[in-house]
């Protein structure tokens, strides 16, 4: 097993005959944002345990919802279903109001 180990520290690309990167060279990973509730309390301001989501989001279902009735209204060729969908993924109604309207 530890022959395995040195097979992989020392790597070698063979075109620039240089060490190979491996993820092993202690390269940081990229900044995320989080769009959920951090599973700690914070412990100082400005740690990074903001959540950053958009309060105003159209909900998911609704959104496929929106989404099908443009399709839809795009297909069949009917403007005023495909109105709905826009009005739907904008917010100003729900599948809910138009069922009772």
């Amino acid at each position: 097993m530890n022959h395995r180990v040195d097979e992989v520290d020392n790597a070698f690309d063979p075109q620039t005959q240089q060490r190979a990167k491996l993820p092993s060279d202690n390269t940081p990973a990229p900044a995320t944002r989080s769009d959920t509730l951090p599973q700690q309390a914070s412990t100082s301001p400005g740690d990074g345990s903001e959540v950053h989501a958009n309060i105003n989001q159209v909900p998911f279902k609704e959104r496929v919802i929106g989404v099908a009735k443009i399709t839809r209204g795009t297909v069949l060729r009917k403007p005023d279903l495909k109105q709905e969908g826009e009005a739907i993924l904008e917010g100003q109604t729900t599948q809910e109001d138009l069922k009772n309207a």
